[in-house]
């Protein structure tokens, strides 16, 4: 039986396998499209930075719409033309 840890794992356009080094894995974005090599550990890595990436960036369109809401709740409807969200 195959180790299915070394199984080929598709995500939409991306997949990635195991290379030619056993302790190597490319990820194509076609199925004859150049392949990228790194170990797993990079690509842990890198789907690391983009979590956080994308956590940070919603938290920060949650920081903005946390300001409209409370800055259209309390402010005076001709100082609100000129108020500036910081987080947009």
């Amino acid at each position: 039986m195959s180790d299915p840890r070394r199984d080929r794992l598709s995500v939409g356009g991306l997949s990635i396998a195991p290379s030619t080094a056993p302790e190597r894995w490319e990820v194509r974005a076609q199925s004859d499209g150049s392949a990228v090599e790194a170990h797993w550990g990079e690509w842990v890595r890198l789907a690391r930075r983009i979590l956080d990436t994308d956590a940070l960036s919603r938290d920060l369109e949650a920081r903005g719409d946390a300001w409209d809401q409370g800055h259209a709740a309390g402010a005076d409807p001709d100082a609100a033309a000129d108020a500036v969200n910081p987080y947009r």
